[in-house]
């Protein structure tokens, strides 16, 4: 389960660092293994890792670029990725590669773009 926590969290960071090359992305959620069905449906043993990075370009924000641009990266690193068509604003991208899953949006109102992602459930 660890090796897929680094590798999707090194994940995330190059693909941040690829859309916004002058910022240092920063990681704003990594809580380590959860355990998401353990008060609904038992899965005791069953874990799974989310991991949140944010960064943003506050001078020249340009939220459809960036998607394109993480999507992009995304491919280029052997995930399977969809952007999304623009709604009220809001820009998306979802990835998958191997049972993990990776989305990213970005907003016409805040500079900021989010890449969160989630390791393949583990029994």
């Amino acid at each position: 389960m660890m090796g897929g926590r680094e590798f999707l969290r090194n994940e995330l960071v190059a693909v941040a660092e690829a859309v916004v090359p002058d910022q240092q992305p920063v990681v704003t959620h990594d809580p380590g293994p959860v355990n998401p069905g353990v008060l609904f449906d038992g899965r005791g043993a069953a874990t799974v890792c989310r991991v949140s990075v944010e960064t943003g370009n506050p001078r020249d924000p340009d939220p459809a670029a960036a998607v394109s641009v993480a999507a992009e990266a995304l491919r280029a690193r052997g995930w399977d990725a969809e952007v999304s068509a623009p709604e009220n604003g809001h820009y998306r991208v979802a990835a998958s590669r191997d049972g993990f899953e990776v989305a990213v949006h970005a907003w016409a109102s805040d500079w900021r773009i989010t890449f969160t992602g989630e390791t393949p459930l583990v029994s």
